[in-house]
């Protein structure tokens, strides 16, 4: 292959497979899913991958997802410790262990972290399945990070939207709920398209449920190998949600990234068919602190101690963007064969790109760094007062239960000295910021605005919340 100064060399190869390799987007048969690998790889030119490291991009439904609203003050620091007290709520304890990883976005003053966490053993058995074919697991991204980044740039600040992200293949529509902070709903919707049934009916569907639930869908962005022939006045009339055709995206606001693909032939990328491998290049590029293979913890533990687990290899100096190619190229062939797999029970459509560069990558922007995790805290030790500082008679009482259902033990309950408080406040001392922010998270449902103030060193408690009128 012929390097090009910060540009990538592609190729891509499929095959259809009648087995089911995947399930719940878990590996089914680990042996049955190797040979498979092995048998696309052997099409590409050249017969094999020169590097060993792979990176998987897996449906959503292999990961466990939950996503929060954190106040627009809490500290970097502190956004750790309240995501993985969020995890503890929401992950089923009956698990040892998980790897997670959560990434943030910020709109009309509201501020929304996304968690995905993926079970130990999963990633063991992807793990088992590589190395049998003599690869190794590098890093894994859900399919929805890599779908978000596609329409990430279109965003305007200061408005909220509902956009939903559908795929146009042959026989299969499929398509995820997002908003302008990320993914919204988990689940994928799928529907397969039978002898006379047109592509319109199942988007308009979807449209229509989404709608009664007072969720009004503003766009749809339409990518997939059979979107190019969709014309999108027509088709936004028909669907009744206004369609923006991916392929009209790209050019505008991914110009940059698209200059980086070049193919071994004369024919084009098929960029709307592998749109998720394009995706979660522009994802490795711009959020490089993101890792599903790092942070790893047990929800079945009452307080969750974080490991680091280093990955087993090393990047030496001269090769630095050789590896790093193949880390985002593993990303296109590892999920075409597992995701696509799993959209029918019969038959399935394996792909698998390969991406082969020796130039350096082009610079990407800085992405904002990950904030470092604090250490433990430990909810039944920390000391709260609660002051009804609102007027509302059984205020400082209900604040203490909800903080009982959060965990908080030593709870005291009390009036404040005057009853004129508007805004709640949350003291905490000096030193001590990140059980603030913990705090403000807690109660970031019922009072959105609550204000940070400096409690008083001689103060018997470690948090002193005041209740304001504004509390719901």
């Amino acid at each position: 292959n012929r390097s090009l100064l910060g540009q990538y060399s592609v190729q891509q190869s499929e095959k259809k497979f009648n087995v089911q390799l995947l399930k719940a987007g878990k590996v089914a048969h680990t042996d049955i899913v190797a040979s498979a690998i092995k048998e696309v790889v052997s099409h590409l030119t050249g017969g094999a991958l020169k590097e060993k490291q792979i990176s998987l991009i897996l449906p959503q439904e292999a990961f466990y997802f939950s996503r929060s609203e954190v106040p627009n003050e809490m500290a970097a620091s502190a956004i750790t410790s309240f995501m993985k007290e969020k995890a503890r709520s929401v992950l089923p304890p009956h698990l040892n262990s998980v790897y997670y990883d959560f990434v943030g976005a910020e709109n009309e003053n509201k501020r929304i972290v996304s968690l995905f966490a993926i079970e130990e053993s999963t990633v063991q058995a992807y793990k088992e399945t590589l190395q049998l074919v003599d690869l190794q697991l590098a890093s894994l991204l859900p399919d929805t990070l890599a779908y978000y980044k596609l329409f990430e740039k279109t965003l305007r600040r200061g408005k909220i939207e509902h956009i939903l992200y559908g795929s146009y293949e042959e026989d299969l529509i499929s398509a995820y709920l997002f908003d302008s902070f990320g993914l919204l709903e988990k689940e994928v919707f799928s529907a397969k398209l039978t002898q006379g049934k047109g592509v319109e009916e199942p988007f308009k569907k979807i449209g229509a449920e989404y709608e009664e639930k007072h969720q009004k869908i503003n766009r749809l962005i339409l990518s997939g190998s059979l979107s190019d022939s969709v014309r999108q006045d027509t088709f936004t009339k028909d669907v009744g949600i206004w369609t923006n055709p991916l392929k009209r995206i790209l050019p505008h606001f991914y110009a940059d990234y698209l200059k980086m693909l070049v193919t071994l032939d004369t024919k084009p990328f098929p960029i709307l068919q592998f749109d998720v491998c394009f995706g979660a290049l522009i994802f490795s590029l711009e959020n490089k602190g993101f890792s599903l293979l790092k942070n790893k913890f047990s929800p079945s533990l009452a307080v969750m101690n974080q490991t680091v687990q280093k990955k087993n290899f090393s990047i030496p100096g001269i090769r630095i963007s050789k590896e790093v190619v193949l880390f985002i190229a593993s990303f296109a062939g590892s999920f075409l064969i597992f995701t696509l797999l799993t959209q029918s029970p019969i038959g399935f459509n394996m792909r698998l790109p390969n991406f082969i560069a020796k130039a350096k990558p082009t610079a990407a922007p800085t992405p904002i760094p990950l904030p470092s995790p604090t250490p433990e805290i430990k909810k039944d030790t920390i000391k709260i007062k609660i002051l009804n500082g609102s007027g509302t008679v059984g205020k400082a009482g209900e604040v203490k239960t909800v903080m009982k259902e959060k965990g908080y033990q030593d709870i005291v309950t009390g009036n404040a000295d005057t009853f004129d408080f508007d805004i709640t406040e949350i003291a905490v001392k000096k030193g001590k910021e990140y059980l603030g922010s913990l705090v403000q998270g807690e109660l970031v449902d019922y009072a959105k605005g609550a204000k940070a103030t400096v409690l008083n060193e001689k103060e018997n408690a470690d948090i002193v919340v005041t209740v304001g009128k504004d509390f719901k």
